[in-house]
């Protein structure tokens, strides 16, 4: 599965919890009413963000541009992702974002999970960007021969339920910059990360601890900056809402109303598009 991120904040002049709220409820009632979205998205995650907090419970910075949402798509593909007329025609006229935002394109590797894991729930993701002095090569093998056997050992029994590494899916960057001329994704900063570590914890405390405990923290620091550009990189605090999911075992979701085309959603969806006034025939 490829993971296409989706990194923004709230849109000038507006607020955090008006973004969260369309974020939420009506950007997700668009999309679980789209069937072309529900065809192609098989799992999608929102994590609500707080860049607030302070950098004292933080081992890398605070994300420069006040990153408020870590949108996950999932796909089958990368060319799955190409543009649907009706996805775009519902979402477009629905703006409630920033157009700064970063885009990656992710191949997610899980490396420790707890027996008794379950999605959702408070998790650090961390940006990583790699020295400059290492390669791509040396940077994975650094990462995950050194710094995951690190992170899990001392994070175990302090709260940590699951850790994933996610490396970039190559892209042929050229034609995917041009693919975004004139749409949303137009002033987004594409693919510029190395990667992203994903860790899942039992509590807020648990995953401020990591920065906060001075033990915890130099352990995590010393690992990263074996590797990593840590002025670089940042990190992200957030709750994890897992909306749908129809590919991880125990905790698949039903399939949507829209995609059973004796159902009202499907119904009202087919006969509602269009939603223009009647033009005479030029």
């Amino acid at each position: 599965m490829i993971k296409f991120i989706i990194i923004t904040r709230h849109k000038p002049g507006t607020t955090r919890e008006r973004f969260f709220y369309e974020w939420a409820f009506i950007h997700v009632s668009l999309m679980v009413h789209t069937a072309s979205s529900m065809r192609r998205f098989k799992r999608y995650v929102q994590h609500f963000v707080n860049p607030d907090i302070a950098n004292q419970f933080r081992v890398l910075p605070r994300p420069p541009m006040d990153w408020e949402n870590y949108a996950e798509h999932w796909l089958e593909r990368f060319e799955a992702y190409g543009p649907a007329p009706d996805y775009a025609e519902l979402m477009r006229p629905h703006s409630f974002s920033d157009s700064a935002m970063e885009i990656a394109y992710l191949e997610g590797q899980m490396l420790y999970q707890r027996d008794d894991f379950r999605s959702g729930g408070v998790k650090l993701i961390h940006r990583l960007v790699r020295r400059h002095d290492l390669s791509s090569a040396e940077f994975q093998r650094h990462w995950r021969d050194a710094h995951v056997p690190a992170v899990v050992e001392a994070l175990r029994d302090k709260g940590l339920r699951k850790y994933e590494l996610n490396l970039p899916h190559e892209i042929d960057l050229a034609a995917l910059k041009a693919s975004r001329k004139g749409t949303l994704f137009d002033q987004a900063d594409v693919a510029s990360a190395d990667g992203f570590e994903e860790m899942w914890f039992d509590s807020l405390d648990d995953a401020l601890r990591v920065g906060s405990d001075q033990a915890l923290r130099q352990t995590f620091r010393a690992s990263l900056e074996t590797f990593v550009d840590v002025e670089r990189s940042y990190s992200l605090l957030a709750n994890e809402r897992v909306v749908i999911d129809f590919v991880t075992p125990g905790e698949m979701t039903p399939q949507p109303a829209v995609l059973d085309e004796s159902s009202l959603e499907a119904k009202l969806f087919s006969t509602g598009r269009p939603y223009h006034e009647p033009r005479p025939k030029e």
